[in-house]
């Protein structure tokens, strides 16, 4: 039996985003570990029949003896459990995880790089300084790959530049897949869509336009413009409801403050639902999805989502999430950090229902076409089977 670790910064990730995947190794006979720290996702794990080592590390912690103390942890699970292959996911473990593997003799090493995140986000000297020394640590770790994984072009192209990664050692995938029977409109959980409605006192007969967008609260996804956005909106269509979801992001330098939503609810802009699990029918009752991003986004799984569930989309022209926008087909693409142009892109579509269903069932197609959660699967099996074979 293949013993292989999935090594990520949070148990909400690899649930959300690798339980398909999970899944399908499981049901070929893969014994499933797990190296993350302790969440409140880590018994649903327990019940599919994966193993948890439990990670103690701050994400955005810089102590060079906490940080040092991770490695050590990484380092003794690798050589106690001698895994056949890891595969880590984000910054620091994608550093620190090839670093322990390479000393534990993990004979396969896979790096998924998601998207570039913060660090790669435009800032100041600070963050230039940082980004110098996440590169030069990404060229070192990445020596000890097999193969490195990316969610689109530019950020290939990116490492490449850098020095990063051969061409030979990276490769793309169009996204990490969405689950198209979950996230489906025939497919919604009638209990929870009928609570949803409740909670947000849906008046039967009555249909006002509900503008949804779905993140981690940080200041790159474009919470502010969402909210300028509204403002502007409101004022000539009070009734349109705008909905943000999702936690706010504690463990990053960006994220948004309580002060700043509570101000938004209480001028009655946005209506905050936090972090739910409920998003299928979340995006049901929404008519548009909205994701001004200006992070370096990988692919963003909440726009395929909502494609998935036939919904139109308005977001930026970034990296990421471009390459899941057909202009006027499936939604809107807008410049980054402008409230203004994201409130006429929304406009059009508040004041065209026949777009947005064309635009919603051109989008579940193109999903199910090439983003669905079994391709990129079936992909990520086969690359496990080449490297197994050539290792």
């Amino acid at each position: 039996m293949l013993k292989i670790a999935l090594v990520s910064n949070t148990d909400f990730s690899l649930y959300y985003f690798r339980l398909g995947l999970i899944r399908a190794l499981l049901a070929r006979g893969y014994e499933v570990h797990i190296i993350c720290p302790d969440g409140k996702y880590i018994k649903e794990f327990a019940k599919e029949g994966v193993q948890h080592h439990a990670l103690h590390m701050d994400r955005k912690g810089t102590n060079p003896i906490n940080e040092i103390k991770t490695l050590w942890q990484l380092y003794r699970v690798f050589r106690k459990e001698r895994f056949d292959i890891a595969h880590n996911f984000t910054i620091k473990l994608n550093i620190y995880g090839n670093v322990a593997t390479k000393f534990a003799r993990v004979p396969i090493v896979i790096n998924s790089v998601t998207g570039l995140g913060y660090v790669f986000t435009e800032g100041d000297g600070k963050k230039k300084l940082l980004r110098t020394l996440v590169v030069n640590l990404y060229r070192f770790a990445f020596i000890f790959s097999k193969r490195v994984i990316f969610l689109n072009k530019d950020d290939f192209e990116l490492f490449r530049n850098y020095k990063i990664v051969s061409s030979s050692k990276g490769m793309v995938l169009n996204s990490e897949g969405v689950d198209t029977t979950k996230f489906s409109p025939t497919n919604v959980i009638l209990d929870k869509l009928q609570k949803l409605r409740r909670e947000l006192d849906m008046v039967e007969g009555r249909r006002e336009i509900i503008v949804t967008l779905i993140s981690r609260l940080i200041w790159d996804k474009g919470i502010r413009e969402f909210v300028e956005a509204a403002r502007t909106l409101k004022a000539i269509y009070p009734d349109t409801l705008f909905l943000l979801v999702g936690p706010i992001d504690t463990g990053n330098p960006a994220a948004v403050s309580q002060q700043f939503i509570q101000q938004a609810e209480k001028e009655r802009l946005i209506k905050y639902l936090g972090e739910r699990r409920d998003i299928p029918e979340i995006m049901y009752i929404s008519d548009i999805v909205t994701l001004p991003s200006y992070y370096r986004e990988g692919i963003p799984i909440v726009l395929l989502e909502a494609m998935a569930m036939e919904k139109p989309i308005v977001t930026t022209n970034s990296v990421g999430c471009r390459d899941v926008v057909e202009e006027g087909k499936t939604g809107f693409l807008v410049p980054v950090k402008n409230p203004s142009a994201l409130a006429t892109a929304i406009e059009k579509l508040i004041n065209d229902e026949e777009l947005r269903i064309k635009m919603g069932k051109y989008g579940r197609e193109k999903v199910l076409g090439e983003f669905d959660e079994k391709i990129i699967i079936d992909q990520t099996m086969q690359l496990y089977k080449e490297l197994i074979e050539t290792t």
